[in-house]
């Protein structure tokens, strides 16, 4: 994985503070485990970095609204 997507999701985990995450699956899209207290969110992302300035924000608000359910 590239070290920018790789920063990315550190900041994405950072954001909507999850424990740790981990790397399921790596093709076009990357399923990621987000590690919470009480929970883990799959979520999947695209490969590319920053597939635009919304993009990474809806990821970020989709996956909070899943670890407050």
């Amino acid at each position: 994985m590239k070290l920018k997507v790789t920063q990315e999701i550190n900041r994405l985990a950072a954001e909507v503070g999850a424990d740790s995450w981990t790397l399921i699956r790596e093709s076009k899209h990357l399923v990621i485990d987000f590690h919470f207290a009480d929970r883990t969110v799959r979520q999947v992302l695209a490969a590319t970095p920053a597939s635009g300035s919304r993009g990474r924000k809806n990821e970020s608000a989709w996956l909070r609204r899943k670890a407050a359910e």
